[in-house]
């Protein structure tokens, strides 16, 4: 029985899959992303040196794509709606623990109502929470462990913001996409819808924040503090000078409401 053996084995290993070898690099040894002239060099950046590839699921990394596709179309409103989703989805990527999604939940449902006394007050309220956003970034990058051992921001809202009007919001959204970036717009709804629709917090969280980051006000405002907001992108990407350009951001976004 023993040639028999060996010739099965012999014939077994000629129609078996190729070998493959894996080499690992240190994270640190991987160049950035080159400037392009565009954001989506600094977005691809920051989330590389923030984010936590094992902890993104595929729906995040998803909308991490369709930033950089939208970052690289030649329009403003393309450029800055792929910036304010970049800090509001990192923010949510930040903590250890997810916090919670109150102040885009509370704007989604302010803006959709079509009550504007209430969409002012939770503009400003979602604008301050890009501000926190922006410290939090810069803490981790000056003591990584104080925020990923911590938790996210807490609020007081009905299920921590993991309930809002996300239909309506996009809704609203689509209608008012340029036609002919519709199926980036179209496939950033059903990624968002996937994370809506998740049994885990982070994946609610970073689905209220590219929703609520996607409404017609929030751009508006990035558009004004853009300059500010993509250099602070590049700077964390790229190893800049983080203090001051958070800091320029901070001031430039508040000022921009």
């Amino acid at each position: 029985m023993l040639p028999i053996t060996l010739i099965l084995l012999v014939v077994t290993s000629a129609f078996a899959a190729p070998s493959v070898t894996v080499t690992q690099y240190n994270a640190n040894d991987i160049p950035p992303v080159p400037d392009n002239g565009k954001p989506s060099s600094s977005i691809e950046n920051a989330f590389d040196v923030l984010s936590d590839g094992g902890d993104t699921n595929i729906y995040i990394l998803t909308i991490r794509q369709i930033l950089n596709d939208l970052a690289n179309q030649s329009d403003s409103k393309s450029q800055a709606l792929a910036v304010g989703q970049a800090i509001a989805i990192l923010g949510e990527l930040a903590y250890g623990n997810p916090g919670d999604a109150c102040a885009a939940a509370e704007l989604v449902n302010a803006y959709t109502s079509g009550n504007k006394a209430a969409t002012r007050a939770a503009l400003g309220n979602f604008i301050q929470s890009l501000v926190a956003n922006i410290d939090s970034l810069v803490q981790l990058i000056l003591n990584p462990n104080s925020v990923r051992y911590s938790s996210g921001k807490r609020g007081n809202c009905v299920g921590g913001g993991r309930s809002y009007n996300f239909e309506a919001a996009w809704d609203s959204v689509l209608s008012e996409a340029d036609p002919f970036l519709s199926s980036l717009y179209n496939e950033e709804y059903c990624a968002a819808k996937r994370l809506y629709n998740a049994f885990n917090i982070r994946s609610n969280n970073v689905g209220a924040a590219v929703t609520a980051a996607s409404l017609s006000p929030v751009t508006k405002v990035v558009q004004r503090a853009y300059s500010t907001l993509a250099n602070l992108l590049r700077a964390i990407g790229n190893n800049g000078n983080v203090i001051g350009a958070a800091a320029a951001a901070k001031v430039e976004l508040l000022r921009s409401l």
